[in-house]
């Protein structure tokens, strides 16, 4: 009997599979006794492309942009990432390398795989299904007072499926890219 691959890596070959996956998440943050939530769908497209699509707004980060629409507020904001910062999404897609998993272990509804975030000071947990590497939830605890929850209710394969295109001629532009 060979070595059980690494959860961790199971999880990141699942996410990079070849065309990308479509996640159905429930996010919900907590900070300071707030609490936000939003239903919607994150598009990913590979290491460096992604989108969360809800009802109220849109936010794609393409290559080091970021293009955050606002469907209420008919607004568009065009920005870059900050570099060294990191968000939610860098835990699915594998690419900040201040990310350090821990011991992974097998519970009885799968995989609970420990992370730090070393620059960051915080710290979660990535929950999987065994063998396939599917996400199941994620939670980061990025201060005393404040967590990040992301629930995932469903996953697919992107293969013939686009993101809507939404019409932006009636939205205020706000450019604060260098």
């Amino acid at each position: 009997m060979g070595a059980q691959p690494d959860p961790y890596q199971q999880f990141l070959d699942y996410m990079n599979a070849k065309g990308g996956r479509i996640l159905e998440i429930e996010f919900y943050q907590e900070q300071f006794g707030e609490r936000f939530e939003s239903n919607g769908t994150f598009i990913y497209s590979g290491k460096r492309y992604y989108t969360f699509d809800a009802l109220d707004q849109r936010i794609t980060f393409n290559n080091g942009e970021i293009t955050t629409i606002n469907k209420v507020g008919k607004q568009v904001v065009y920005d870059q990432a900050i570099p060294g910062e990191v968000t939610i999404f860098d835990i699915l897609t594998g690419t900040n390398k201040s990310l350090q998993t821990g011991e992974a272990l097998l519970e009885k509804n799968g995989f609970r795989i420990p992370f730090t975030l070393l620059d960051w000071e915080m710290h979660g947990t990535i929950r999987t299904i065994p063998d396939s590497g599917k996400p199941k939830e994620i939670i980061l605890k990025t201060g005393e007072n404040s967590e990040i929850w992301i629930k995932i209710i469903s996953v697919e394969s992107v293969k013939g499926r686009d993101v809507a295109t939404i019409d932006l001629t009636e939205y205020e532009i706000i450019d604060l890219r260098e």
